[in-house]
């Protein structure tokens, strides 16, 4: 089975490339770019990159994979409405993936608990608890002081994820922080992607990106229209 893999829904892009074949060790190449507001001009590049160095064209892909959320909103947008539309034009089936729970998944073997993070910007982070692989929390969106109240039964906890050294820095506590998902974010994407597929089936035409708040469109729309209200109240 040929996989691709894509992540956009932070500053980080993650893309990677996997062959599982029955009896042989998977194989997998992944790459990882700090492109910040580039996502969307360097996403489908690499992508062609990466398989072209596996003799691999896009229409003989097996399964598309990446993130659902939360994260960056455009970013999610740009992985998803990437990956869709390479979908419905070649047939190609597609998962998303829980973006803390990929995060989770790069240090599963971890025997406390863990908390991966997303910098949420605006003094804030998404983030979800994790013990022994299972959610102890659904996703959150957490200014520091919520994350050391949530934390502090849970003195043994790993600060999951790119953003985690961030976190820490904010945290009167210490926690120990593991950065792996920078580096194997995408591959384990693949991992878990072929297993929901295999499990569940493609992802409905209809998924979208799963938001943890409001944009900051919707927010403005919401205040208009409850100011046009108080108007004509």
């Amino acid at each position: 089975m040929n996989i691709l893999s894509c992540d956009t829904s932070t500053e980080v892009m993650h893309v990677c490339f996997a062959r599982f074949e029955e009896g042989k060790k998977p194989f997998f190449e992944a790459r990882v770019v700090t492109s910040a507001n580039q996502h969307s001009e360097m996403l489908v590049p690499s992508m062609l990159e990466v398989c072209q160095r596996n003799s691999v064209k896009l229409k003989e892909l097996d399964l598309l994979v990446c993130t659902s959320g939360p994260g960056s909103f455009t970013g999610l947008r740009i992985a998803m409405s990437t990956l869709k539309g390479i979908s419905l034009a070649t047939g190609i089936p597609m998962v998303t993936i829980p973006t803390l729970e990929a995060y989770q998944a790069c240090n599963s073997s971890y025997p406390h608990t863990s908390l991966a993070v997303i910098d949420a910007k605006k003094k804030r982070f998404y983030t979800a608890l994790f013990q022994a692989g299972e959610r102890l929390t659904p996703d959150l969106d957490l200014d520091p002081l919520q994350i050391e109240r949530l934390l502090a039964p849970y003195p043994d906890t790993l600060l999951l994820g790119g953003d985690a050294p961030l976190l820490a820095s904010k945290l009167s506590k210490h926690y120990a922080v593991d950065e792996s998902s920078q580096l194997n974010l995408s591959l384990v994407l693949c991992t878990l992607g072929k297993r929901k597929f295999e499990q569940w089936g493609a992802d409905e035409p209809d998924t979208g990106p799963v938001y943890v708040r409001k944009s900051d469109a919707e927010i403005a729309l919401q205040e208009t229209i409850s100011s046009l209200e108080e108007t004509h109240d």
